[in-house]
């Protein structure tokens, strides 16, 4: 690995650090405005989706799985919960998880990555979001 690419990498890696605020921020959002926490969701549901973004590169794979998932809520008890008029809490994490490519784009263009590098960065705020996404469901289940 070149230096220029070394340094590019950690760059990206810094600035995806500097980002966790506002996108874990937006994440406790999303959690406490559809308190999915009252729904029929379960922890291991979670658990699964964190299990599908660890054993994949592809953020549209992840999205595939909760779309998956939303077509087997039949009593909208879980994937399908929605609060009010809006969009129910899968079709938000899909626009969450679509969010967070924007993220990476600017992330990547200041640091003069490539496409490669804005896919892995995708994966990455992606893979962090549902982490931290699934404890503090965990928190809020269990309060």
């Amino acid at each position: 690995m070149s230096n220029d690419t070394l340094s590019r990498e950690l760059r990206i890696s810094r600035e995806v650090d500097g980002s966790l605020n506002s996108i874990l921020a937006d994440m406790q959002k999303l959690m406490d405005d559809t308190r999915i926490h009252e729904s029929g969701m379960e922890v291991h549901q979670m658990a699964n989706l964190v299990a599908v973004a660890q054993e994949t590169d592809s953020v549209e794979v992840v999205k595939h799985y909760i779309r998956y998932q939303l077509g087997r809520d039949s009593q909208n008890k879980t994937w399908r919960w929605r609060l009010g008029s809006g969009k129910n809490f899968g079709e938000q994490l899909v626009d969450r998880l679509d969010g967070l490519r924007d993220r990476a784009q600017l992330i990547v263009s200041e640091a003069k990555g490539d496409r490669p590098a804005e896919d892995r960065t995708w994966m990455t705020l992606t893979r962090l979001y549902i982490g931290h996404m699934r404890r503090y469901f965990v928190y809020r289940k269990k309060s």
